[in-house]
């Protein structure tokens, strides 16, 4: 291997695959184009390493703090399942997909990615999706789909899995930038994320309340003014929760996850975990936007001049802190319907719903929902979609021949499974 394809594959399979760094190359460029002094690009590269790893530090929180839980409730009640959670659907994906494409998928990744470039520098469409662990994760299970649906396993392949994923990254978050300018205001941001065209459904489901009586607005009355406190917020609705799965799941299955605590208080604090990871998770967010989103105009002025940030979901919830908390527990509630449904319904796996698709899933589409709706607005579109995650993570399961994971958000329902089937019906 010579030092082109080293440094080829370092960038691919190391840097563009890290957010911090990919995201601190951004803001690099950002300063460069802007002229600043190699003391305040130095401070503004770093800030958004930081920035974007207190972030990770966060959500990896949440995620350890609710995996137990799921544990107990599985294993309790002896559910069938595929979890869906993106990340299980990657490694259930390598683990079956020929070695020769899984090495080709961080090439793939690259290829899609500049091709949306050259379709926002070329047209009036003008995005740059920043969102690199999403985008790996979206052309793992592209890659994986178009196998699957047309068994080619050869250069056809891979130029139609590029093809499909440089048109989603390119023209659904612009799509969705023309119904959040209330939101986002002057901000050059949309969202780059699987949720995409879930979130202009939100929106549109949502314009059954009052966008006038937003979640943003309501006082608390009384003790109940704690709740204006996110982050109390957060503690006692999820402290709560889990206090009551330990309890639902009974001392001997809870005590074989809770390390030696009691399992109820093990519980009970695992759900402070979660506002604990909330808070190191807004204030990496803060940190990184607040370097970013200067620097991303620099950019953008030299390579795509008028383009706007596609970034995680993190970022919309700094925008409406009480809209993202009334989203996530009305899509929780959304989801359990769903799985109580399934199982009703007698379904052969049930939908197990990740800290991913519930929390982050669920808390960017409140805030979307509420813009367009109100509080009201958020509640019913909030719950109707999470009812629909859960089949709709059964349904692209079954087209992508996905054994133990069930996709995640709701554009694998929306954007991937319709185009596969398209596919698979073209290819036969």
């Amino acid at each position: 291997m010579n030092f082109l394809q080293l440094l080829l594959d370092f960038v691919v399979n190391q840097v563009l695959r890290e957010l911090s760094l990919f995201l601190s190359l951004i803001v690099l460029l950002g300063c460069l184009f802007l002229k600043r002094s190699a003391s305040d690009t130095l401070v503004s590269v770093l800030k958004t390493i930081v920035g974007v790893r207190i972030l990770q530090i966060g959500s990896n929180v949440l995620v350890e703090a609710s995996k137990p839980m799921m544990d107990m409730l599985i294993t309790r009640f002896g559910i069938q399942g595929r979890l869906a959670d993106p990340w299980t659907g990657v490694g259930e994906i390598f683990e079956r997909m020929d070695p020769a494409l899984v090495g080709k998928v961080g090439l793939l990744m690259l290829i899609a990615w500049l091709l949306h470039l050259l379709l926002s520098r070329f047209t009036p469409i003008k995005v740059i999706y920043l969102t690199g662990q999403v985008a790996f994760i979206d052309t793992v299970f592209a890659l994986w789909g178009v196998v699957v649906v047309t068994g080619w396993q050869d250069v056809r392949a891979f130029a139609l899995a590029a093809l499909l994923l440089a048109l989603y990254w390119w023209s659904c978050p612009k799509l969705l930038s023309l119904l959040i300018k209330d939101l986002v205001k002057d901000d050059p941001v949309t969202l780059g994320h699987d949720l995409m065209l879930g979130s202009i459904l939100a929106i549109l489901l949502a314009k059954v309340g009052d966008k006038n009586h937003s979640a943003e607005d309501i006082k608390f009355p009384g003790w109940l003014s704690i709740f204006s406190e996110s982050v109390v917020a957060y503690g006692l609705v999820m402290g709560t929760l889990y206090t009551l799965i330990g309890i639902v799941v009974g001392p001997q299955v809870g005590a074989l996850y809770s390390g030696g605590m009691h399992p109820v208080l093990f519980s009970f604090m695992q759900g402070i975990n979660v506002a604990v990871g909330i808070v190191v998770l807004v204030m990496g967010v803060r940190m990184f936007l607040a370097e970013l989103i200067p620097a991303f105009e620099g950019f953008a002025k030299k390579v795509i001049p008028g383009a706007i940030a596609a970034v995680d979901i993190p970022v919309f919830m700094n925008y409406a802190p009480q809209s993202a908390l009334l989203g996530f527990i009305s899509t929780m509630v959304g989801m359990l319907v769903g799985i109580g449904l399934q199982l009703l319904l007698n379904s052969t796996y049930v939908t197990i719903p990740s800290i991913f698709t519930m929390f982050f899933g669920g808390s960017v589409l409140g805030v979307f929902a509420n813009m367009s709706g109100g509080w009201k607005g958020a509640l019913f579109a909030t719950f109707m979609l999470g009812v629909f995650m859960i089949f709709g993570g059964a349904w692209f399961a079954q087209v992508a021949d996905l054994h133990i994971a069930a996709g995640g958000h709701l554009d694998y329902a929306l954007y991937w499974t319709p185009v596969l089937l398209l596919l698979k019906a073209i290819s036969h």
